[in-house]
């Protein structure tokens, strides 16, 4: 029995509708949760907004995938569809600006299961609350391709097709974006510890 992991990246070019609609829900399956997580912070935390737009990637990725060639990687095409819907969006509501992303640094600190001394918590909010002030000052490239590396958990080439660049340039992007997050951190915070 073959895992649907081994399976997912290689596709025929010659699709029935039979086997284009159980290839795709084998997609959809494995990948509707963490494209809608990767949705909602790109839309900051709305919801609803989240759904639809997931949802509406979707349908795109499934009007595509016929045309898509046979060593194609799930992964890094359905996070360009995503992107590109959610750019999109934002576009259509004049917030191309990229307004801070509220809710987004929480998830590099995530609230921990069993609650801690109050103390302790309100170290963390305040943290979280640092760091999301800096993200904040990162220019829309550095944030974009923290967030896949980060959060996404993506590799360099991954992030490289989703920035239709090079492994290298992202490497480089990379190193560039964390040195801004320092630097910026620094000015906000001369007191603050950061490795």
């Amino acid at each position: 029995m073959t895992t649907i992991a081994a399976t997912m990246p290689r596709y025929s070019t010659a699709f029935s509708p039979d086997n284009l609609a159980e290839r795709f829900a084998a997609i959809f399956e494995q990948y509707e949760q963490p494209l809608y997580h990767y949705v909602l912070r790109m839309m900051s935390g709305n919801t609803e907004e989240a759904q639809d737009l997931t949802q509406d990637a979707f349908v795109k990725a499934y009007t595509a995938l016929p045309k898509m060639p046979a060593d194609l990687k799930v992964k890094p095409w359905l996070y360009r569809i995503a992107t590109n819907v959610c750019i999109d969006a934002l576009r259509r509501k004049r917030l191309i600006k990229w307004q801070p992303w509220d809710r987004f640094l929480a998830l590099f600190h995530p609230l921990q299961v069993s609650p801690d001394s109050p103390e302790r918590q309100a170290l963390q909010q305040e943290e979280r609350e640092q760091v999301r002030q800096v993200f904040a000052r990162l220019t829309p490239k550095h944030r974009r391709c923290l967030a896949l590396r980060e959060y996404q958990g993506l590799s360099y080439a991954e992030i490289a097709r989703e920035l239709e660049t090079t492994p290298n340039t992202v490497k480089t992007l990379l190193y560039r974006a964390r040195e801004a997050f320092r630097r910026h951190y620094r000015q906000l915070y001369p007191a603050g510890v950061l490795a």
